[in-house]
Parts: C-alpha cells; structure tokens; sequence
C-alpha cells in the first residue's frame, strides 16, 4: 500500500512538473511573440517615417545642406515633443494630431514654424502616422547629440542691446510674470495649465511677423533659453515637479526687461 502511495505521489509530481515547464513554454513563446511584433512594429514604423518625412526633416541638423532643410531636423522635433508629451500615448496623440492638421493653436516649435512655416496635412491615415509616431518615440535620436544654434549660447547675452517690442507684447510678458508668482497650487493639472498659458504667450510673441532682424533673433535667442522648462512644466506629474519648473521659468522670464524695451 505505500508503495502504491509512494508510485501515485510520483506520478502527480512528474505530471506537475510537466505542466510547470509546459506553462513556462508558453509564457517564454508569448513574451517572444509580442517581442518579435514590437520589432515588427518598429521597422514597419521607420520604414514609413523614411517614405513621407525624411524628404523634409533631416535626422540631424547639416550646416553643409542649409539651403536644402525645408523643416525642422526630426532630433529637435522629437525632444520638443518627448519634452512635453512624455507618455507614449500622448505623445503618439500629439504627434498625429499634429500631422493630421497643422495649426498655430498646436504649435511646439514656434521658432522653426517662423522660419519654415507651417508645414502641409499628411493625408496618409491614423494608422501610418501611429506607426511613425510610435517608432519615433522608442528612436535613439539622442546618439547624434543636443544641437543647438550657435546664436542660442549664453555668451551672446553679456553684451546686448535691447530691442523694442510692442506695448502688448511687454504687457503679455508682465502678466506671465505675474501668473508664475503663484506658487503652491493644488494640482499638477494647475501647474500645466500655468505653463500652456506662459507657453502661448511666448508663442504668440514669436509668430509675430511684425518683428523681423536683429528683434526677431533676440526674440528666439531669449525664448530658446526658456523652451526646454516651459514644455517641463506644461508636463509636470506631481506638484514638486510644478514648483521647481515654476520657479525655473519665473527666474528665467523676469529678466525680459534686459532684452527688451516698450516702443514710445
């Protein structure tokens, strides 16, 4: 009889263990499977980004070919969207809006869209535009480096002469001034509110054709310093994110009355 017993406990154990390793096969196939239609989904994805966009958008920025850029390198693009759309589905979302129908109302890159414009619809579909959007979010951009215009360096700003804006342009940037001197707000929804609100501002001081020469460079080259923490802040997740990107932007954007000056 124990014997009979000790047979039968065997026999369970083996059929477990079977059934363990059979599970584990199936799990390691599935993980395998979904791995292999990511990568799918990736080459799929740069394969149409190279089809509709690398015909405008260099990957990179290339002194040599200037004449040739028509929009803004895809490096830029990425980091100006990644930077305020860090979550992949909203930024796949922003990045297809976007494509789908260019607009100021939308813009992230307000000195780019000054110097290329808007650029045309892509009337290719939501699924293709996913597919790049999603394969431009995972993309290792960053391996070709941070560029910035030489103009943008700090050290242009130790010798400067102010340049004169409109009476409501400089009225604009006192009330930005004066929307980020609220400090503690209750929620991050709040803080990103405070940055979309700033960001259009600047926007809207950018886009603005009647500036033109050495007043428009003045222009980028102040709000290029303040870009990257504008889009941090219009993005924040919890409220100690909001006061240090609040307090970033406040200290960075007091200091417009060094650049410019009211027109008489």
């Amino acid at each position: 009889m124990k014997n009979l017993l000790l047979i039968v406990g065997l026999s369970v154990l083996i059929i477990s263990c079977r059934e363990d390793n059979q599970n584990d096969k199936i799990s390691i196939s599935k993980n395998t499977q979904n791995e292999m239609a990511k990568i799918g989904q990736q080459q799929e994805g740069k394969k149409l980004f190279k089809q509709y966009c690398m015909a405008c958008h260099f990957i990179k920025p290339d002194p040599s070919k200037r004449d040739q850029m028509t929009a803004p390198p895809i490096i830029r693009v990425v980091q100006h969207y990644k930077g305020t759309h860090s979550e992949r589905k909203d930024f796949v979302n922003a990045v297809v809006n976007w494509a789908n129908k260019p607009n100021n109302d939308a813009v992230l890159m307000p000195g780019a869209t000054r110097k290329f414009g808007l650029m045309p619809p892509m009337p290719i579909g939501n699924k293709k535009l996913e597919k790049i959007a999603d394969y431009l979010f995972d993309a290792n951009f960053e391996k070709f480096g941070n560029f910035k215009h030489k103009n943008h360096r700090k050290a242009n700003f130790k010798q400067i002469e102010k340049q004169t804006l409109d009476t409501k342009d400089i009225n604009q940037l006192h009330q930005a001034v004066s929307l980020l001197q609220k400090s503690n707000l209750q929620s991050p929804s709040a803080y990103r509110q405070m940055g979309e609100k700033v960001f259009k501002i600047a926007k809207n001081i950018l886009l603005n054709k009647n500036y033109e020469g050495k007043t428009l460079q003045q222009i980028q080259m102040f709000f290029h310093q303040i870009e990257e923490d504008m889009h941090r802040l219009m993005s924040v997740k919890n409220n100690n994110e909001g006061e240090k990107y609040r307090k970033i932007v406040l200290k960075k954007l007091q200091k417009f009355d060094e650049f410019f000056i009211p027109k008489e």
